[in-house]
């Protein structure tokens, strides 16, 4: 009898898309050797688990609640196997600002930044990114994954772009 292998993908984040093709990808690849099927997480989620019974779920889900450590934490409250890192390790480096905390502790070179939370004038943060890193910036969500939502940013299209995350 076949192994059952669970393959989420899809999911709710910016990268849905990505993430259904990388889902579709893995089960291409295994099928001929194990028993698996592709689930979105949604409400079902824990219903088609129970039904399916894997030996192991693969976690082809991108950017948050699939690589920030939501799904991982979840798997695991369900006692079951999954690829992938930890809740811990997975929170961690999702979340750019302690990753960032991380790389400076252990002397690991990365450029220096500013965390921005929507409570500043054009003006007071134009003033800001001028006295701590100089145009142009790099604009990255603290918690998105791959390139969603990556700006580059000088002083004249800055806010524009820094309004598209709100």
């Amino acid at each position: 009898m076949k192994k059952r292998i669970l393959i989420l993908g899809g999911g709710i984040s910016g990268e849905r898309s990505i993430s259904l093709k990388t889902a579709k990808a893995v089960k291409n690849c295994i099928k001929k050797k194990y028993n698996c099927r592709i689930f979105e997480p949604n409400e079902n989620l824990a219903k088609n688990i129970d039904k399916f019974s894997p030996y192991v779920v693969f976690n082809a889900l991108h950017g948050r609640f699939g690589e920030d450590g939501f799904i991982q934490t979840y798997l695991e409250s369900k006692g079951l196997r999954y690829t992938h890192s930890g809740v811990l390790s997975s929170m961690m480096a999702m979340d750019k600002e302690i990753s960032k905390k991380i790389f400076i502790k252990n002397k690991i070179l990365t450029p220096k930044y500013i965390k921005y939370s929507f409570d500043k004038t054009e003006i007071e943060l134009k003033k800001l990114i001028q006295k701590k890193l100089n145009f142009p910036i790099v604009l990255k969500p603290i918690n998105e994954g791959s390139s969603v939502n990556v700006f580059i940013c000088n002083k004249s299209n800055f806010y524009k772009r820094l309004n598209l995350l709100k």
